[in-house]
């Protein structure tokens, strides 16, 4: 039976296929994205983390062939994006957009969510430095003197912050424990503008914050900006010193930053998250791209360009410094 070896053959083959086929996981058979992807925003229209999630959505929507739907999410400090996310199957087309003050606000809180088990850090997005800003009412123009001013009116002085566990808050903590401060915390959770305004006012002495959403505040003179927390300069206020250049030995090496990442659930593809992270920093090298993030305020070094392993280490770097700080300075969440 001279056909009879080639029907052997075309049976094995199918054998074959048909085992292989069973054995793929079905994310393996599909591409892609082939279909919308959705981006949770723990903010509401208008807030900075929005703005840079939109920039974001809007080139990661051309790069990756499908839509990247902003969904702002709002309340409970992050919670209410975070649970959104964790309702949606963890296939990659569910991401978070989170800023690290909704992380740490979460690890100080000790919800029933863990950071570190529940999400994925994916991208760097953008990290910029914090600045130390004060008001017209104190009578100081550097950090030194700030120091000296406060030693000297122990208890006198508030600090305005955004709310217990918010970056403000871990920040000026740190601060006011490598120089063993005496001040007092005021917190605004309507955010920087009900904070400037108290220090305009001279009800807030002092204030930790994002530099790029302060910058007309210090251009016509209503605050002031007595150093960036980075060990160099930053190119929005080129003539602010660096704090490691303040002569303050204590705080010769303090920094502090605020970064905007990616992040998706536990149970999401290796392969799905390296193609985000891959997507992501590739939009954030385009021309357009970063001249609409530094129009924003945030320096061309300070966008994209870490892969999963560095961010994910820069992310428990972070963790580490929250429950170090929250621990030396006794902060209780009510």
């Amino acid at each position: 039976m001279p056909f009879q070896p080639l029907r052997r053959r075309i049976g094995a083959f199918a054998l074959l296929a048909a085992a292989s086929a069973v054995g793929l996981p079905a994310a393996a058979q599909e591409k892609y994205p082939s279909k919308p992807l959705n981006l949770f925003i723990p903010f509401g229209p208008g807030a900075a983390t929005d703005t840079v999630a939109r920039v974001v959505a809007e080139a990661l929507s051309r790069e990756l062939g499908q839509p990247v739907i902003p969904s702002n999410r709002p309340g409970a400090n992050g919670m209410v994006a975070i649970q959104s996310a964790k309702a949606s199957p963890s296939d990659g087309y569910n991401v978070l957009f989170l800023a690290n003050g909704v992380v740490n606000e979460q690890v100080i809180k000790k919800t029933s969510f863990d950071i570190r088990k529940d999400l994925i850090p994916v991208a760097r997005v953008v990290q910029a430095p914090l600045g130390l800003f004060s008001s017209n009412s104190l009578p100081v123009s550097s950090v030194k003197e700030l120091i000296e001013y406060v030693h000297k009116n122990p208890g006198k002085v508030n600090f305005a912050t955004s709310g217990v566990g918010s970056i403000a808050h871990l920040t000026t903590e740190r601060l006011r424990l490598a120089s063993k401060l005496d001040m007092v915390h005021v917190p605004y959770p309507s955010g920087t503008a009900a904070m400037v305004t108290a220090m305009i006012a001279g009800d807030a002495g002092i204030l930790v914050n994002e530099m790029g959403s302060m910058k007309g505040f210090v251009a016509d003179k209503r605050v002031k900006l007595l150093a960036t927390l980075d060990d160099k300069r930053n190119p929005i206020y080129p003539d602010a010193p660096a704090v490691s250049e303040t002569g303050v030995p204590e705080l010769r090496n303090f920094t502090a930053s605020f970064f905007f990442g990616i992040f998706v659930e536990p149970g999401t593809s290796a392969d799905r998250v390296d193609l985000l992270n891959r997507a992501v920093n590739k939009v954030l090298t385009e021309p357009a791209v970063r001249d609409r993030l530094v129009g924003l305020g945030y320096a061309p070094a300070n966008i994209g360009a870490m892969d999963l392993t560095q961010f994910r280490a820069m992310v428990g770097d972070e963790l580490t410094r929250i429950e170090s700080v929250v621990r030396d300075a006794k902060i209780v969440v009510q």
